[in-house]
């Protein structure tokens, strides 16, 4: 089949139009390695390839236009481009072309993602790497990276954190609090023993307050339904439970 002619259009690419009157857009990189501007002709039974082959810089181009906006890991690609229904060959030249291009890099990807976690977030080295496994980074590819959140570093926001929940605790009793602290820091990821060490180092004193507080709301509520000795066993039973003690006038 000759071609007639060449028109090119935007994002590299080209419709070429066949003396058979049909045409095709091909991606620059496909009218260079098939030479399609010297020969002026193309094969029955080679233009199937060549179609086959410009869906492999389909598949590379949409990619690049992705990672133009945000930076993706090489699993967040290849999720995208199979949602699109790009077959697995297609699929594996994208990534494999834009590795070598170093625009997907799973390890400069981690490290970038462990750095703005440790300074925006609160979440511990744990709970980075959870997520990192989620987004298809390797171990390997991040174990490096997460040496950046030293056990000091790691120990600091405990600390800050505990601070910042005993400052805004109104209604918890020191018992409570410091459970529920636990529980807290162990689901964002941080480090069991280091938990264990700053609560046991941090004095967490009883707030009287916050005490006579719960005492008189649950009084409130007790009292429609109960009276006496039977009141008092209940406000006992409830504020214990709440790991108060009776608070004191």
């Amino acid at each position: 089949m000759k071609i007639e002619k060449f028109k090119k259009r935007p994002n590299g690419l080209y419709t070429i139009y066949l003396d058979n009157f049909n045409s095709y857009d091909f991606y620059e990189e496909i009218i260079l390695k098939y030479e399609l501007l010297i020969t002026k002709t193309i094969e029955e039974d080679e233009l199937t390839k060549i179609i086959e082959d410009n869906k492999n810089y389909e598949s590379y181009y949409d990619a690049l236009k992705t990672l133009k906006r945000t930076i993706k890991t090489k699993e967040e690609i290849r999720k995208k481009l199979t949602e699109k229904k790009y077959s697995k060959e297609s699929i594996d030249f994208a990534i494999t072309t834009l590795e070598k291009q170093s625009y997907i890099n799973d390890k400069n990807y981690a490290k970038s993602y462990v750095h703005n976690s440790i300074i925006t977030t609160n979440k511990g080295p744990k709970k980075i790497a959870l997520e990192l496994d989620k987004k298809g980074v390797e171990p390997n590819d991040y174990n490096e990276a997460l040496e950046e959140y030293t056990v000091s570093l790691e120990k600091e926001k405990i600390e800050k954190l505990i601070s910042k929940k005993i400052k805004s605790n109104h209604n918890k009793s020191a018992k409570v609090l410091k459970q529920k602290l636990q529980i807290d820091l162990i689901n964002n990821g941080f480090s069991k023993d280091i938990i264990k060490e700053v609560l046991n180092s941090t004095d967490i004193e009883e707030n009287n307050d916050i005490a006579k507080k719960e005492y008189q709301k649950y009084y409130n509520k007790l009292s429609k339904k109960y009276s006496g000795k039977e009141l008092e066993y209940k406000l006992k039973q409830k504020m214990y439970s709440l790991g108060f003690n009776i608070p004191k006038e």
